[in-house]
């Protein structure tokens, strides 16, 4: 599009001495017509202002071009360049610059929202108008057997004018789809882009826990089972923390479930803070929270569990306190997430009996027997 400003209008659409000849052949409009234009130009310099005048009385007349003339100062700038046009269709060039002054026209005329119909009834109109001034003529001014002639070479010049008025409206038109076009292709691209970005959002957000933002029990089971494939498959170990909240409900009951949702997201926190990138965690449910450890013993897991827990007393917790089992898997004990998720869950609920007689963080662990088949519990408590 920039290198157009440095082109004229007819280079722009292709139209060379050539075409120009072309079009002039396809009216019939031949060098002896353009004689009886050119000597009927001294009668129509002496009668342009009565041309001009006549023509937009008429023109005024209807309304629609009336609002589009719009005030008295547009109607003179009006008048001056139309009287500039009829001298000019009488000056017997009609050349390069005369069909770029046309396009420019069709240009403006296209700018400024003049409907083809209203051009093409205001060139029936100028062109009566020219006939019936050629019809007025006194035989001194111009021959009787001329007249004829002259009007129809008149006729002729306009049709020809008006095809170049219209290639300009047309090539308007024509860029105006285009640019809509590329204006509807780039808000598609910028419309599928948000979309495809709130459908990864809400993706995301399916995911994801809406209170702690961490994962939900779905996605959980999902990185779970991906996460124990991953460590049989390189023969490596892999815990997995189950833990609830001791006292949380007695909280919920007595302050709120504003304070509980709060002491939620402090949990969740403390998580976040003390794990590694490659490690996830979840709220289960409730008050329940697991977090998944891919190569790591079950001796790093109750260290992680022990900075959560360190983490978390850092916020006033109203007396909250974990009830924690870890389950672990390892070359030698092959499982599925559902069942290292009972074992941890187990081992969970074997911390809650010991939390009830004894207030505090309890960690419950298993340990493989030498037998390979059988594991037996041990307890721990974080002070």
């Amino acid at each position: 599009m920039k290198e157009n400003i440095n082109k004229s209008l007819a280079e722009q659409l292709a139209i060379n001495d050539r075409e120009i000849q072309y079009r002039k052949n396809l009216l019939d409009f031949h060098e002896y017509e353009i004689k009886y234009l050119t000597q009927s130009k001294p009668y129509i310099s002496k009668k342009i202002d009565d041309i001009v005048s006549t023509f937009y009385e008429k023109q005024i007349h209807n309304a629609e071009i009336s609002l589009l003339i719009g005030d008295s100062e547009t109607l003179t700038r009006l008048k001056g360049a139309m009287r500039r046009y009829i001298l000019e269709l009488f000056d017997g060039d009609y050349g390069a610059g005369y069909v770029n002054r046309r396009l420019r026209i069709g240009k403006v005329h296209k700018r400024i929202g003049v409907p083809p119909k209203l051009y093409i009834s205001a060139i029936w109109l100028l062109d009566q108008t020219l006939h019936n001034e050629i019809d007025n003529a006194e035989e001194s001014e111009i021959n009787l057997l001329d007249k004829t002639k002259i009007k129809k070479a008149i006729n002729k010049l306009l049709m020809l004018d008006t095809q170049f008025v219209f290639d300009t409206y047309i090539s308007s038109l024509v860029n105006e789809v285009e640019t809509a076009k590329e204006e509807l292709q780039t808000y598609t691209q910028s419309l599928e882009e948000i979309v495809a970005e709130r459908t990864l959002q809400l993706e995301q957000l399916s995911r994801l826990d809406g209170l702690t933002s961490l994962t939900n029990q779905n996605t959980f089971y999902e990185y779970l089972r991906r996460e124990i494939n991953v460590c049989e498959r390189h023969m490596e170990e892999l815990s997995l923390i189950y833990f609830d909240l001791n006292n949380f409900k007695q909280i919920n009951d007595t302050e709120g479930h504003q304070q509980g949702d709060k002491i939620l997201t402090e949990v969740s926190r403390a998580i976040l803070k003390s794990i590694r990138e490659v490690d996830i965690g979840s709220r289960y449910g409730g008050d329940e929270f697991c977090v998944i450890l891919p190569r790591t013993s079950q001796e790093m897991a109750i260290e992680v569990m022990q900075r959560i827990i360190q983490n978390f007393k850092s916020f006033k917790h109203k007396n909250v306190t974990f009830s924690i089992g870890i389950a672990c898997t390892h070359p030698d004990k092959t499982t599925d997430a559902d069942s290292l998720v009972k074992e941890a869950d187990a081992l969970m609920y074997a911390s809650k009996k010991k939390s009830r007689k004894d207030n505090g963080f309890h960690i419950s662990t298993s340990h493989q027997t030498g037998d390979g088949n059988n594991s037996e519990e041990t307890q721990l408590k974080i002070v």
